[in-house]
């Protein structure tokens, strides 16, 4: 029983690290097309 409280938890630490990781590339990539339309705009 213990093993599979551990493997939760793993799984738990694991699935909210790859959430944060998605998060943090999608603000990332919106930031270089902001970056990116805001050069190709003459204003």
């Amino acid at each position: 029983m213990l093993g599979m409280s551990k493997a939760l938890a793993l799984t738990h630490n694991y699935a909210a690290q790859s959430v944060e990781t998605i998060r943090c590339a999608i603000v990332l990539s919106c930031g270089v097309a902001l970056i990116a339309a805001g050069q190709a705009l003459p204003f």
